[in-house]
């Protein structure tokens, strides 16, 4: 069912004015609309993506228990829709026709959609079972991303012409048999990329626009007739898994070769088959988004990761996967709003946070900002839209106009759960300022408003109070820590309570210590979540006047951290050779260090940056590159997957 009896307007536009309500602050109206068409597959998964974002923002369990009774329910919807049965019913007896057709390449693309949701949900418990759901529930949404890209491509270039998007990615074959032995490609990582070069956002533009245009002007009717397919494997049925599906001990494939053979000569109904050229791009572009995601997701995983995902049969490309975004976003439905949010938060979060490009961060800007200048009109209410905003005006110090834009999202925001992402920012450009006595009132607030990380809020606020160096304010600090005490066994937790170690133990204590002390564990914050690049030449000159402060081994909270500070701000300000002797100092003074200690990652770190930095000179570059490999030597440390993540990459391109 494409259109409702209650509207003539198809139900995929239905979907994108209700994503297009929620995203700029409407929630309320966005599910009111959703559920008054309850039979409609599509406006169902738009409810049902509203749910889970609302959850992700929340992290609150009766909203993500909602999200994932809700995204199963639309599964067994999808389930029951694409059937192969029903699939093989139609072959057979032709009943097929062209509604059905366009009906089942958009369940499928809902059905992949809700699986990976699913996935991320399941995930989330943390727990082995939850891996591997979540890992199955993502090879089943691979599967069918795959075979419907594949088809709706095939059909692009059969009617409207070539078109400058990733080839679909070949797939490892993965076990279907318990005792089946994983193939040699599925254990190698990463996929071959395509073969045809990723588009820019600006060429995705010019390209959809040309395509459009010859569309227009082609003399030939505007409807496709599908070639003849005697496969019960034809493309467009919907198949759970990758392997042949099991009937005792005979299996579909073995059942489908004698039918093939039975009906080969008679005339297929998909022959007759005729879809209009808008609906193949509208579907192309609807199932881009998902794919081009899910292969964005699956490469920024570590190398480990990596490879044991690939044994669900996974393969991915960064490139391919924001070609894929960029053209989703040029789409009519309500897939298009949210992949130029994929976007953004792709240029303006992942990439600094992974510091994909090192200290560059402002690599992804210009995308983004274009991305936000033509979404403006569309949604120039949206707190989202507007926090990226400012994010982009982070990433260019600008941090004045960051904060304006942060707290005007904070006010705008009707969901509580963006207002803390909006106040976040705020204390984090605060911290990016040195400006410690504002970043610590913001950090105090979030400690109290927030739910699922207020130890990693009462940290930064232990550190900022340390750094203003106010010793009459310290009767907050026994209770900010037993705040952090509180952390339980997450990876951040884990982070907060080895920083914990560093603090003293009592107020007492504290008071002892040099306001230099606390800065250092500000600075190694404002690195780790790569956000020393947007101080600016004024912040970095600061900070490195701090480290010269520092007049003995009691001044700082790990061993070498000085150094390392210095380093880096030397690599912000283009000082190779003097960064690179900070960081071998740095490395010096750790070299009797356990590789697994507490504080391993000073040295794990300090290690890859001197090898970035040495490979970059021709004379330099094998001493770098050894570096960089030997960087594994180092364990259990802080942030390690997120290293391990650059030095892959870093090495791949040598």
């Amino acid at each position: 069912m494409t259109t409702s009896s209650k509207s003539d307007e198809p139900h995929w536009l239905l979907a994108r004015k209700g994503i297009n309500l929620l995203l700029n602050n409407n929630h309320a109206e966005a599910e009111a609309l959703f559920l008054k068409y309850p039979d409609s597959l599509t406006m169902f998964a738009g409810y049902s993506f509203a749910t889970f974002m609302d959850a992700l923002m929340s992290f609150e369990d009766d909203k993500l228990n909602k999200a994932l009774r809700t995204l199963n329910e639309l599964e067994r919807r999808c389930s029951n829709r694409n059937g192969w049965l029903k699939t093989f019913s139609h072959r057979v007896f032709g009943t097929e026709n062209s509604q059905s057709v366009i009906d089942q390449l958009e369940g499928q693309t809902i059905q992949a959609d809700s699986q990976v949701c699913i996935a991320i949900l399941t995930f989330l418990q943390e727990d082995l079972s939850g891996y591997f759901k979540g890992g199955w529930a993502l090879r089943k949404a691979w599967k069918v991303y795959q075979k419907t890209y594949k088809e709706l491509i095939k059909l692009h270039r059969e009617r409207i012409g070539e078109l400058q998007l990733p080839e679909p990615a070949p797939t490892p074959s993965s076990p279907t048999v318990p005792g089946e032995q994983p193939s040699p490609e599925m254990l190698n990582g990463y996929s071959p990329s395509f073969h045809k070069p990723s588009l820019s956002h600006s060429q995705s533009q010019t390209f959809a626009k040309n395509a459009d245009s010859r569309r227009n002007q082609s003399k030939r009717p505007s409807t496709l007739s599908l070639k003849k397919s005697t496969s019960i494997n034809h493309p467009l049925s919907t198949e759970q898994d990758s392997g042949p599906f099991r009937l005792g001990a005979f299996t579909i494939s073995a059942f489908a070769k004698p039918l093939n053979q039975l009906f080969e000569g008679k005339r297929s109904p998909v022959d007759d088959l005729q879809i209009d050229d808008d609906t193949i791009v509208r579907l192309l572009r609807a199932v881009s988004f998902g794919y081009g995601l899910f292969q964005l997701g699956i490469s920024l995983l570590p190398p480990t990761l990596v490879k044991l995902v690939s044994f669900f049969g996974f393969s991915a490309s960064r490139d391919n996967g924001v070609a894929c975004l960029t053209y989703a976003r040029l789409g009519a439905d309500m897939r298009a709003p949210l992949a130029s949010l994929s976007l953004l938060w792709y240029h303006t979060i992942v990439r600094p946070f992974y510091a994909i490009d090192g200290t560059n961060i402002q690599t992804g800007v210009d995308i983004s900002s274009e991305v936000l200048r033509e979404s403006r009109e569309e949604f120039a209410s949206s707190s989202l839209f507007l926090f990226f905003r400012g994010r982009v005006c982070r990433l260019n110090s600008d941090i004045t106009e960051a904060l304006k834009c942060f707290k005007r999202a904070n006010e705008r925001a009707t969901q509580r759960e963006i207002k803390i992402l909006a106040m976040h920012e705020v204390g984090w450009c605060h911290l990016i300022r040195l400006d410690y006595r504002n970043a610590e009132e913001v950090f105090l607030y979030l400690r109290c408003a927030s739910r699922w990380s207020r130890g990693f809020y009462a940290y930064l606020a232990v550190i900022c109070l340390g750094a203003s160096d106010d010793h009459d304010r310290y009767g907050h600090f026994d209770q900010l820590k037993s705040c952090i005490l509180g952390s339980r066994g997450a990876q951040l937790d884990v982070f907060l309570r080895r920083r914990l170690a560093c603090c003293p133990r009592d107020a007492q204590s504290a008071r002892k210590l040099k306001g230099v002390y606390w800065k250092l564990l500000v600075f190694e914050m404002l690195y780790l979540w790569n956000a020393m690049a947007s101080c600016g030449a004024r912040g970095i000159d600061q900070i490195l006047e701090d480290c010269n402060s520092v007049e003995g081994p009691e001044d700082e909270p790990m061993k070498g951290l000085t150094n390392f500070v210095r380093g880096m701000c030397f690599c912000i300000g283009k000082s190779e050779e003097e960064a690179a002797a900070c960081f071998r100092k740095c490395l010096d003074e750790r070299k009797h260090e356990e590789m697994s200690a507490e504080d391993a990652h000073i040295s794990a770190f300090a290690q890859f940056e001197l090898g970035y930095l040495l490979v970059q000179k021709e004379r330099t570059k094998d001493e770098g590159k050894s570096l960089l490999q030997q960087v594994s030597r180092y364990s259990n440390y802080d942030f390690e997957a997120r290293l391990t993540v650059r030095i892959h990459s870093t090495l791949r391109y040598l």
